[in-house]
C-alpha cells in the first residue's frame, strides 16, 4: 500500500472501510477519523482521497478539491486517487474540471473504472438525446 508502512496498513484499512460504511450522521466522525490519518501519514495519496471524499460529503468542497489533488499529486497515476477527485469535483459542480482528470489519467492508460462509468451514462441516456 503506497506511503502507509506495513505496521500502520490493516489499522488504516479497517478506518478506510467504516469511513466507507458510514451514514450521513457519522460523517463527524469520519472527518475526524480522516484527518487524524492525514496528519499521521501526510504523503498517503489513498489517505488524501478518502478525506477528500468525506469532506466532499460535508459540502466542504474547496477543502476537497485541494486534498484530491494532493492525493494525485503525490500518485498521479493511482485510478482509485483519480475517480475519487473526478467525484469530488463533480459534487462540486466542476464538471469541465472532473472531465480534464479523466483525461489526464488517460495518459498513463485504459481505465476500466471510468470506461464502466462513461458506459452507464451512455446506457441511461435518453433515446432523443442530442449532444
Amino acid at each position: 500500500m503506497n506511503q502507509i508502512p506495513d505496521y500502520a496498513a490493516e489499522r488504516v484499512l479497517g478506518t478506510i472501510q467504516e469511513v466507507i460504511n458510514s451514514a450521513d450522521e457519522e460523517l463527524e466522525q469520519a472527518h475526524e477519523w480522516m484527518k487524524g490519518l492525514v496528519d499521521e501519514f501526510p504523503s498517503a495519496s489513498i489517505i488524501h482521497s478518502y478525506y477528500s471524499w468525506v469532506l466532499s460529503r460535508q459540502g466542504q468542497h474547496r477543502e476537497a478539491i485541494d486534498h484530491g489533488r494532493v492525493a494525485i499529486k503525490l500518485s498521479p497515476e493511482s485510478e482509485i486517487s483519480s475517480i475519487m477527485f473526478f467525484r469530488v469535483l463533480w459534487s462540486a459542480g466542476e464538471k469541465k474540471q472532473a472531465f480534464d482528470e479523466m483525461k489526464r489519467l488517460e495518459k498513463y492508460g485504459p481505465s476500466a473504472e471510468y470506461a464502466q462509468m462513461m458506459q452507464e451514462w451512455n446506457d441511461s441516456k435518453p433515446e432523443d438525446f442530442e449532444e
